[in-house]
């Protein structure tokens, strides 16, 4: 029997969400777990329980996944994935494309995956750059410069469940050895990171490639944690090197954030209401994870958006305009410096 070629896109995508059988992890998805994924992923997709159990029953049939022995009282089913040892000669080629790769490597997203795929004449609609342009919403940074050699390196490692050893420098230029268990490798924007748990350590830290100077795959398999989930770091704010601590912003917003807000809201829980007062401007209420990237934002809005809770956010905001006004008005330059005052 033929599948339709949604069916065979929703197969597809279902087992690559599973996770592989591979790891030292006995982590696998419940077919609740498959349904939020995919809500998460395109709320088109059918992912009605009686249709899921169908398509997870036929990839069991064509040996593509395997439900999990003794799991919790859902079935959990993973993805069967081929040995993890990888023939020389395909690495060897492998490893040459992703060399020529990394030295142009930029942040993307879902969106430019598709647009990529329409560039292709065999499977897209053939629009080029020159009917399609992508901007980033920030300043795109040149990508930090990566070892290939390291970085294949730490792709092996994640593909055969090995652990590394390697050598770190972190920011103050501090020289470290760690054994490093990998759990996974995160983009955000122009760096690479590597989710990884330090020599004995119950929890994953973050590490940036970049900053991987040497690494060697050693004779052990990697620790894995079984829990580990990107969308819940990301949901945390875990991913910005953030604690994933909730709070509950409360700001004015105004001319362009204000607008940029309406129609592109920072999260589900937002709300936003005119002032009372009728002075131009919005009440932004939202709860999310505090996290470097919210900082940023708010800092690089300027005039646009005042913070009123929570408290110590907005006396983060204050300190940080105090010191970068500081800066300013200790060396002047020329004689029409802005004499702004303090905040």
């Amino acid at each position: 029997m033929s599948l339709s070629q949604d069916r065979t896109e929703r197969l597809a995508l279902i087992e690559r969400l599973l996770p592989g059988d591979q790891g030292a992890s006995q982590h696998g998805l419940t077919i609740k777990e498959i349904q939020r994924k995919l809500e998460n992923i395109n709320k088109d997709v059918i992912r009605h329980h009686r249709t899921l159990q169908r398509d997870l029953q036929w990839l069991i049939k064509q040996g593509r996944v395997r439900p999990l022995e003794n799991s919790r009282e859902q079935p959990a089913y993973q993805r069967i994935e081929e040995t993890s040892d990888i023939d020389d000669s395909i690495w060897d080629y492998f490893v040459g494309h992703l060399k020529k790769d990394l030295e142009g490597i930029v942040s993307s997203g879902e969106l430019s995956k598709l647009l990529d795929r329409l560039k292709l004449r065999d499977q897209g609609i053939a629009l080029d750059e020159s009917k399609i342009c992508i901007l980033p919403d920030s300043l795109r940074l040149q990508p930090a410069k990566i070892n290939y050699q390291v970085f294949t390196k730490v792709l092996r490692a994640m593909k055969e469940s090995r652990a590394l050893q390697v050598k770190y420098i972190d920011r103050q230029e501090k020289s470290s050895t760690p054994t490093l268990h990998p759990q996974g490798i995160m983009q955000r924007g122009p760096r690479i990171y590597l989710f990884a748990l330090k020599n004995d350590e119950q929890e994953e830290r973050l590490y940036a490639i970049d900053r991987i100077r040497t690494a060697e795959l050693l004779p052990i398999t990697a620790r894995q944690k079984q829990d580990f989930d990107f969308n819940r770091h990301i949901a945390e704010g875990r991913a910005d090197f953030a604690n994933g601590e909730l709070i509950t912003l409360k700001a004015i917003v105004r001319g362009y954030v204000e607008n940029l807000v309406y129609d592109c809201p920072l999260h589900e829980s937002q709300k936003l209401e005119p002032l009372s007062d009728g002075d131009p401007g919005s009440l932004l209420t939202v709860t999310m994870p505090s996290s470097g990237q919210l900082l940023r934002w708010i800092l690089a809005s300027g005039d646009n958006i005042t913070v009123n809770e929570p408290l110590e956010l907005r006396g983060i905001i204050i300190n940080q305009l105090n010191h970068a006004a500081e800066k300013y008005r200790s060396k002047p330059v020329g004689a029409n410096t802005y004499d702004a005052p303090l905040i």
